[in-house]
């Protein structure tokens, strides 16, 4: 046997398999881009951008129902009044985003990082936000209805005039948060951390407190003010 031509024939096969297995372990979606501006022009044309960094673009005003943008870098982000129904965003960074007057119908937030984004009067119905951090997120007149947001970040975030009815926030930490004025009836709270927390004139009507049971027209217990 040749030597020379057997070493050859095993080096093309170990090179043919290292191949193989280095293209097959790629996300089928994988996309990287050199830049931000390369990063949405990639969103836009194709309606998903995972992992891409797309910080402090403008995304504002845009249709983008459905997109994929799974641990996207969003930071600082401007996505107001953005239709964003269905999207999935889990993993994604929002600090600092701009998300007012967006619709977020069913959207996908499960462990994004939205400290400090702006959601006035954004549409959050049905959301799913599982282990999203909200830390001094602001929440005013937003509509998040039948929302999953369970241990969850609220911490000095800003909720006035909100409406959080039959959400779930169970486990979720709402210490130093302001849901004054907020209607929150049937909202689910088992587990909930509620240290300073301000529900001044908010509706709880029927909602599940920290320690499980029913609202009775307290929450100094929990170390709540009202």
């Amino acid at each position: 046997m040749n030597i020379k031509l057997w070493f050859r024939g095993l080096s093309a096969f170990v090179l043919t398999v290292f191949l193989s297995v280095t293209l097959f372990s790629l996300p089928a979606n994988a996309f990287v881009a050199s830049s931000p501006s390369v990063a949405l022009k990639h969103l836009l044309e194709t309606n998903e951008c995972n992992g891409c960094d797309l910080s402090g673009v403008d995304l504002s005003n845009q249709d983008l129902y459905g997109s994929a943008l799974l641990k996207a870098n969003l930071t600082g982000a401007n996505l107001s009044n953005t239709l964003l129904n269905e999207a999935k965003l889990d993993e994604a960074n929002l600090t600092g985003a701009n998300l007012s007057g967006a619709s977020l119908l069913g959207i996908r937030l499960n462990a994004a990082n939205l400290t400090k984004a702006n959601l006035t009067k954004a549409l959050l119905t049905n959301a799913e936000m599982k282990g999203a951090i909200f830390s001094g997120a602001t929440f005013t007149g937003a509509n998040v209805e039948y929302a999953i947001i369970n241990e969850a970040n609220f911490s000095n975030a800003i909720a006035k005039e909100a409406n959080f009815n039959n959400a779930y926030l169970s486990s979720s930490n709402l210490s130093n948060a302001d849901f004054s004025d907020a209607v929150m009836r049937n909202v689910r709270l088992s587990g909930a951390t509620l240290t300073n927390t301000n529900f001044t004139d908010a509706d709880l009507f029927r909602a599940r407190m920290p320690n499980d049971t029913v609202y009775n027209g307290s929450v100094a217990q929990f170390g709540a003010v009202q």
